[in-house]
């Protein structure tokens, strides 16, 4: 990625970042100071905040170094994560809290006017105790979400496989069965040792899958980030092969070293498929992995009928395709897929469950966030990614190994 842009990503980010701490902050300096307590409970945070200012954009920039970070700069990178992730939720308690007192003033103003009192309504000292009970549990609660995000650090390697069965209109009998396990956002510089992707390759292994797919965003910024990774992306097998495809962060890079990351991937033995296609035989029928390039987020490499060039018409087709607007934009309703796999989201890396309801930070940006989708005899499906991207966390979105399981019609007998 070009670092001028990087920067001033980084720059802005902080600058929403530190506004959020000085929400927080200030609320909790008057806090402190109702109670009179010492004040450096609240000279302290402060001085914090100062140090985070600066400590927080310096790992930022710095994780574009062509090499996952370096253990002290990892520590930097939780420390402020830990920091300032928890205080999101706070500061907007913070604000409702402040809108709720100002239109409380209002009110009891309005109504003072209506009723022509000139002494000033003084609040009850029954009132006056109550909100300070209140104001002490609420920020013993605060505590909270320090503890979900600092347990956070720990989920980013709880590796859950998610399961779906589909049955595809067009799948030949011969296919009935066939099992495709699906990985994505492996992200290898937001990792400090191989150990996450060892554990998912050895869990691959078990799964005995017929394909595997890998849909985006092998790297952070740059190819030399596969070193870490590169043993055991050689050893990924499946009987009828192990395909890839492109993400965007693949492309945060020198046209060089795209091209270096392109070979490096290739000669990992994995087929990458980049505006192209490839097809699976046997017993004489045919199944089509296809694969394109990333468009979205300002990227539009995708060139999908390049990418169908002699795709028997009518035969089963599988598209990798990293971001899945892409769905919406040039698949859904307008291309012969049948299924298309999709990584980007990550889930949001950040969600709850919820009476069996899965809600995430991710829908507010993105229709299709995570999981099976479909319309008419068109799928898609999302998964929620190997590895993490900006914060190092994943709070009720763990990382995801997908097996999907393809069947064919059954026959219809009259």
């Amino acid at each position: 990625m070009d670092p001028k842009r990087w920067l001033w990503f980084v720059l802005t980010s902080a600058a929403m970042l530190f506004a959020i701490d000085a929400i927080v902050l200030a609320a909790w300096q008057r806090f402190v100071r109702r109670r009179q307590w010492n004040r450096w409970l609240y000279r302290v945070p402060w001085i914090l905040a100062a140090v985070f200012l600066v400590v927080s954009p310096y790992v930022s920039f710095k994780r574009i170094s062509p090499s996952q970070l370096e253990e002290g700069m990892f520590v930097l990178f939780a420390a402020s994560t830990l920091w300032y992730l928890p205080k999101i939720p706070i500061a907007v308690v913070v604000i409702i809290a402040s809108l709720a007192r100002a239109v409380r003033k209002v009110f009891a103003r309005s109504r003072q006017w209506l009723r022509q009192r000139s002494a000033p309504v003084v609040p009850s000292n029954t009132d006056t105790g109550r909100r300070e009970v209140l104001g002490t549990i609420a920020w013993s609660s605060a505590v909270v979400p320090f503890g979900i995000v600092g347990k956070g650090f720990f989920d980013t390697d709880d590796l859950t496989i998610y399961e779906e069965e589909i049955t595809l209109r067009s799948l030949p009998r011969a296919f009935d069965g066939i099992r495709i396990v699906q990985i994505s956002d492996i992200h290898a510089g937001s990792w400090r040792s191989p150990q996450p992707f060892r554990r998912a390759r050895a869990l691959i292994e078990q799964l005995k899958p017929d394909v595997l797919v890998v849909t985006g965003d092998f790297v952070n910024f740059d190819p030399k980030e596969l070193e870490l990774i590169r043993s055991d992306l050689q050893r990924l097998r499946a009987d009828m092969g192990v395909f890839a495809s492109l993400g965007n962060h693949d492309h945060y890079n020198s046209p060089q070293n795209h091209s270096l990351l392109r070979s490096v991937i290739s000669n990992c033995g994995l087929t990458l498929l980049v505006n192209a296609n490839a097809a699976l035989r046997t017993h004489g029928e045919t199944l089509y992995i296809v694969g394109t390039d990333n468009t979205g987020l300002g990227q539009n490499f995708a060139d999908l009928p390049a990418a169908l060039v002699g795709v028997e018409p009518g035969a089963p087709t599988i598209l990798l395709a990293h971001d899945p607007t892409f769905w919406d934009k040039e698949v859904r309703r307008k291309a012969p897929i049948d299924l298309m796999l999709s990584g980007h989201t990550h889930g949001g890396q950040v969600g709850i469950h919820f009476l069996g309801v899965e809600l995430s930070v991710a829908q507010v940006v993105y229709k299709q966030w995570a999981g099976l989708y479909r319309d008419g005899e068109q799928y898609l499906y999302v998964n929620r990614g190997l590895g993490t991207v900006g914060p190092p966390v994943r709070i009720g979105i763990p990382p995801e190994i997908t097996v999907l399981t393809l069947r064919s019609p059954k026959p219809q007998y009259g």
